[in-house]
């Protein structure tokens, strides 16, 4: 490849609740490697309201995670904006325009839908195997906190 991007670096996803949404991610395996919090500066005073788009008093509470401590893994950009107010958007459909879901890869599909349910979060079923591109996967879907749909792909050996 000849472009001048490297890689994804992070996804950013906007929370309702830091803390609720950190617990949620944590679950499942992140860990935070920035906390944005200790940063004395506003999102404002570090310069990010005219590169964002966003009014000159934004600021927020965020947290850099990733599920690996290898500097070149993606990360997680959780932000609880606190001005200005975030509003939720209405739930769609999978198939509507934009972000549809965050996919990852993961070990166990079945443990880690044990833990996600035992800690009250409701999957959209249980894992189901499918054959999709050549390759077997057991797959399931459960909303995060403030509703961003989550899939679990667990790749399975040939037959």
């Amino acid at each position: 490849m000849d472009g001048n991007a490297l890689q994804i670096f992070h996804v950013n996803l906007n929370c309702s609740d830091l803390d609720r949404s950190r617990a949620f991610y944590e679950l499942i395996g992140f860990e935070v490697v920035n906390d944005f919090a200790a940063d004395p500066q506003s999102f404002a005073e570090i310069g990010l309201a005219p590169i964002l788009r966003l009014p000159d008093d934004c600021d927020a509470r965020a947290v850099l995670m990733a599920l690996s401590d290898d500097p070149r893994a993606t990360r997680l950009d959780l932000i609880e904006w606190q001005r200005p107010e975030s509003e939720r958007v209405p739930k769609g459909d999978l198939a509507r325009i934009g972000f549809g879901r965050l996919c990852l890869k993961v070990r166990n599909c079945q443990d880690l839908h044990d833990r996600l349910t035992a800690a009250g979060h409701r999957p959209y079923s249980a894992p189901r195997e499918i054959s999709m591109g050549g390759t077997r996967q057991l797959v399931f879907c459960t909303d995060d906190p403030d509703g961003t749909v989550v899939e679990f792909m667990q790749f399975l050996k040939p037959a």
